[in-house]
């Protein structure tokens, strides 16, 4: 069976433990989970590798501290910022926000975070976290949500279908006890 893509997108050098810890609960749910430093060297630039993962993953989760993380020069913002926009834009509902308390934040920081999480262009989220363990237990509970979500809305397309099916054939043995020709039904 095919494993889900979960995308971690943060700064590395103050959240280092909340990534390994989100990539522990990923992994105990039977996710592969994606974090550009664990990456092979593919031979791109980081730019290009950062923006697939975000477009390719199925789920993306961005983990925002204080800090608003590397800027890169030609598009003026964030490493971060960069993967959020590309995730969102491929598909907004692959999208969970987890946001760590923080004393001091970025101004830069502080702009983007209330853009995430704008009422109503924004993402609903948990309340902040405290530390990793805490983290965790969001992403999991999350993930179990969306899953269910995910395979509900299948099995309800599985069932329409199914129905239209039966209304086709239906009608169609109908349109033969009236004697309507075939290559009319």
């Amino acid at each position: 069976m095919e494993r889900l893509k979960v995308f971690i997108s943060s700064t590395q050098k103050d959240l280092q433990q909340e990534r390994s810890s989100a990539e522990e609960i990923i992994a105990d749910l039977g996710h592969d989970c994606l974090r550009a430093e664990t990456l092979d060297s593919p031979g791109t630039s980081s730019e290009d590798v950062c923006r697939a993962m975000s477009s390719n993953c199925d789920i993306y989760i961005g983990i925002y501290g204080g800090r608003y993380g590397f800027k890169i020069p030609k598009l003026d913002i964030s490493a971060t910022e960069m993967e959020y926009r590309e995730a969102r834009n491929n598909n907004p509902g692959k999208v969970f926000i987890y946001i760590k308390e923080s004393e001091e934040i970025d101004s830069e920081q502080k702009r983007f975070l209330e853009e995430v999480q704008d009422f109503s262009n924004g993402y609903f989220r948990h309340e902040k976290f405290k530390n990793s363990n805490q983290l965790a237990e969001q992403i999991r509970r999350d993930l179990i949500t969306w899953t269910t979500r995910k395979v509900r809305q299948a099995l309800l397309k599985e069932i329409e279908a199914k129905a239209l099916r039966d209304k086709v054939a239906h009608l169609s043995r109908v349109m033969e006890l009236y004697g309507i020709p075939g290559d009319l039904r």
